[in-house]
């Protein structure tokens, strides 16, 4: 921790012209506000095992991240998978569907054709 000479500085603002007593109280104030400062920024040995603890605790909920992402991206690909093959089947049912409907036009067709032989003959 960084030091002042208190006695250095107050004899130097004395023999640049201040008051003693001046001097004595701007020293004492300075002293003051340097020590607060540098107690509530500087981390302790407690405060650096605090801070070791937490780390250690955030490696241990994120172990097997790794791992975690892995199984995802498995889980993923066999999705793309499956949606690709439901593309696949959709198309093969679009395409039963159309035949289907070219089938019933036929067979509706030639029955009114039926139909109309029938009356008119």
């Amino acid at each position: 921790m960084p030091t002042v000479d208190t006695l250095k500085l107050k004899t130097r603002l004395s023999d640049s012209g201040m008051p003693e007593a001046q001097a004595q109280v701007l020293v004492e104030e300075l002293d003051e506000a340097l020590s607060t400062a540098i107690a509530r920024d500087t981390a302790t040995k407690a405060d650096v095992v605090e801070l070791r603890a937490a780390i250690h605790g955030l490696g241990e909920r994120f172990h097997g991240l790794e791992e975690r992402f892995a199984d995802l991206k498995t889980d993923n690909n066999s999705m793309k998978t499956d949606i690709n093959s439901m593309k696949t089947d959709i198309s093969d049912v679009k395409a039963e569907l159309k035949l289907l409907r070219w089938m019933i036009g036929v067979t509706l067709t030639l029955v009114a054709a039926i139909a109309i032989r029938l009356l008119f003959m």
